[in-house]
């Protein structure tokens, strides 16, 4: 059954120790745009580290997409700055930051995703691969 329900409200998650970070739901909208960025990257003409590039940009894509607001975040001189395009694009050059985003917002997502919410025919059409249950007719 296709469980159908309105998309949450932005939620809280603690990305880092005194770093909070509020997250606007991944919507369908967010994840088409971010696909489009995925995409950019493999046709983009060099193809080294393609894999890791592609996956780079699907996390920003998700998290300027996403981000509505923080706390504990600031400039060079400890002053709070805004979410911006530019704010969050720092964010995700930082290694603890970027790692707790991919993990904490987007990995759920992405499992979500490919669970699809019910269960996957097997690949030859038919419960070839699921054990007999059934007596045997003689």
């Amino acid at each position: 059954m296709l469980k159908l329900s309105q998309p949450g409200e932005p939620f809280w998650l603690d990305v880092l120790p005194g770093v909070r970070v509020r997250f606007r739901p991944i919507t369908v909208a967010s994840m088409l745009v971010a696909r489009e960025a995925v995409g950019k990257v493999f046709r983009d003409e060099d193809q080294d580290d393609v894999g890791a590039r592609a996956n780079i940009a699907l996390v920003r894509e998700l998290a300027r997409r996403g981000i509505v607001e923080w706390e504990g975040i600031g400039d060079a001189g400890g002053q709070p700055i805004p979410v911006t395009r530019e704010a969050v694009d720092l964010l995700m050059e930082n290694w603890p930051a970027y790692d707790a985003i991919d993990n904490l917002y987007v990995a759920p997502a992405l499992a979500r995703d490919a669970e699809k919410n019910v269960s996957s025919s097997s690949s030859a059409g038919t419960s070839v691969e699921a054990p007999n249950t059934a007596t045997p007719v003689a």
